[in-house]
């Protein structure tokens, strides 16, 4: 008889299904056509080749971005997405650049570039990078060098991130008219708060854990230095299951592959509807989300998420 899964055991499962309607593909509610973004606006994606971040760039496009900037290591790559970003918005001006995420001082040259072309006007910092190595569920059998790239990318590179652009997100909110404050965002894993098999290469979901711990930290300087009601927004985001070059890239098992259903979309959009709704959602800052919940459910859920501090990284006592 198989045993009871215990509660860190079954907190995945629960995570997963927080709310009893999950999407695979942008639907109304979140359409970035319909959520158009205040202006000017630019926003920056870091690790912006992959499947993720070409979603992520055609999600601000249609919301009506005045800027992009796309980085990441392979420069070709990002070029095709900021040419598409533009085919989507062609008053949109782009910027493509090589930058390792796990280099801080890569992220600080993006940082200053960012500025020196769009000043105070950026709305948004989307850290989407991320490394894994071979799917292994046997420590014995992970690479040392496995473990530290996990962590320099998934770990490090949104510290990084936060220190380089934290203050020109300031800068830039201080700049608007509106109440708009800005948007910060790791995208993260359901690895995460997964401890178990099938899905349990260390290297990978504990640097992801980690991820969403700074996150939260994050959030919580922004409640000293700045308050309940104001400063920059922070969140972990689960982008859900895409059958992506960097699922392909983990050597992820055949039973798996099925399971990988989700548009390479529903991120961006589900982040753009993030952006656009501040005032909505402010108290989900701070928190691990999944762009997979259907957001007026998760809306209605509010009170009980602040009032029982619902989807944070801690001990259970």
């Amino acid at each position: 008889m198989a045993s009871t899964p215990t509660p860190s055991q079954a907190n995945a499962r629960q995570v997963g299904q927080f709310v009893p309607t999950l999407h695979t593909d942008v639907y109304a509610a979140i359409d970035p056509s319909s959520n158009k973004l205040p202006q000017p606006f630019t926003a920056v994606i870091l690790g912006g080749s992959g499947a993720v971040g070409g979603g992520l760039a055609r999600s601000y496009a249609r919301a009506g971005a005045t800027g992009i900037v796309v980085a990441a290591r392979r420069l070709e790559e990002i070029e095709k997405v900021a040419k598409e970003a533009k085919t989507i918005n062609p008053s949109l001006k782009t910027l493509a650049l090589r930058c390792d995420v796990s280099s801080a001082s890569d992220i600080a040259a993006v940082a200053n570039a960012t500025k020196a072309q769009f000043g105070a006007t950026v709305g948004a910092v989307i850290v989407n990078a991320g490394y894994s190595g071979s799917f292994v569920a046997d420590i014995t059998q992970e690479k040392a060098e496995d473990f530290q790239m996990a962590f320099n990318v998934n770990t490090l590179g949104p510290a990084y991130a936060a220190q380089s652009f934290i203050p020109l997100l300031n800068e830039s909110a201080a700049a608007e008219s509106t109440s708009f404050q800005g948007l910060f965002i790791a995208i993260s894993s359901m690895a995460g708060p997964t401890v178990t098999a099938p899905v349990t290469d260390i290297h990978y979901n504990v640097s992801k854990f980690a991820q969403s711990r700074i996150i939260e930290m994050l959030h919580e300087e922004r409640l000293r230095l700045k308050g309940e009601n104001d400063g920059i927004f922070f969140a972990s985001v689960h982008p859900g299951g895409i059958n992506s070059d960097f699922a392909k890239s983990k050597n992820v098992p055949d039973y798996i592959i099925p399971l990988l259903t989700e548009s390479p979309d529903i991120a961006g959009a589900f982040i753009v509807w993030l952006t656009r709704n501040q005032d909505r959602v402010r108290g989900l800052s701070g928190r691990f989300l999944s762009c997979k919940w259907d957001v007026d459910e998760l809306l209605a859920k509010m009170d009980d998420i602040v009032d029982r501090d619902l989807l944070r990284a801690r001990f259970a006592v």
